[in-house]
């Protein structure tokens, strides 16, 4: 419920699944990143700040 899965609209076909991979890509980025950081909160504090998503898309590997 992360997402907010139960409002979204893409339930024909193959959508759900589609849209399923990059969600737990984005969930599983977030939980490698500071670890000792709330996944809410770091959710919170890229949608507020470009600055942070970067740092964050930026430790990928």
């Amino acid at each position: 419920m992360t997402f907010d899965e139960d409002r979204a609209r893409d339930r024909k076909d193959h959508g759900p699944e589609n849209l399923a991979v990059p969600r737990k890509r984005a969930l599983n980025i977030l939980r490698r990143s500071r670890p000792d950081i709330s996944i809410r909160r770091k959710r919170k504090r890229c949608g507020w700040t470009n600055d942070c998503a970067r740092t964050i898309i930026g430790q990928m590997r």
